[in-house]
């Protein structure tokens, strides 16, 4: 799948050069070693382009991205492009006000500690699947959360783990059951690739 991807990114290159001499080649980011929770050794090799999501939201679209891989508890294995949210302000703020987020896409919430806490819905405006992921990598929680149209954030329900979790991954609701990821699923990620 990425493979391909990166296949058709040269292809349109060639061909918008071919037709209008005028288009740019995206800008290479730095490879990264895949990340593994807690203690795991294994590394590869991010693809030389690394991660490349579409324009979400100004107020993120400059964030550090990631590719996740999820392998399923029947070893089917899906990647997601993600934006990373790893300090407070990013996490707060997260896919707030984004209005469209393509298949495959999400942002990937990282914590230097285990917690416990939910994510609310407030100022979203898509419904979005969230994965909860223990510090061995480890899927535990997944469950789909729906905008909270309240104008009071505390109005708004939260939406918890089952157990603590280091990570936790947002995708488009309704993604999760798709493409068949569930509690038991283990989940890696590759160092965050500056984009800016």
């Amino acid at each position: 799948m990425r493979i391909r991807r990166y296949c058709v990114r040269w292809v349109a290159i060639l061909a918008c050069a071919a037709l209008s001499g005028a288009c740019a080649a995206p800008s290479p980011s730095e490879p990264g070693a895949a990340r593994e929770p807690a203690g795991q050794q294994d590394t590869e090799v991010a693809e030389p382009d690394g991660p490349a999501l579409p324009p979400l939201h100004p107020a993120i679209d400059d964030l550090d991205e990631t590719v996740v891989t999820i392998v399923s508890a029947d070893g089917d294995e899906v990647e997601v492009d993600a934006k990373v949210a790893a300090t407070d302000a990013e996490r707060r703020r997260g896919l707030m006000e984004v209005t469209r987020l393509p298949s495959g896409t999400g942002m990937l919430f990282l914590f230097d500690d285990a917690r416990r806490g939910g994510f609310w819905m407030w100022n979203t405006l898509i419904a979005l699947d969230i994965a909860f992921v223990a510090d061995d990598g480890t899927v535990h929680t997944v469950a789909t959360m729906v905008p909270c149209e309240a104008d009071d954030p505390a109005a708004c329900p939260t939406t918890g783990p089952d157990a603590p979790y280091v990570a936790a991954l947002e995708v488009p609701g309704g993604w999760f059951d798709e493409v068949g990821v569930a509690p038991g699923a283990r989940m890696s990620w590759t160092d965050p690739a500056t984009t800016g």
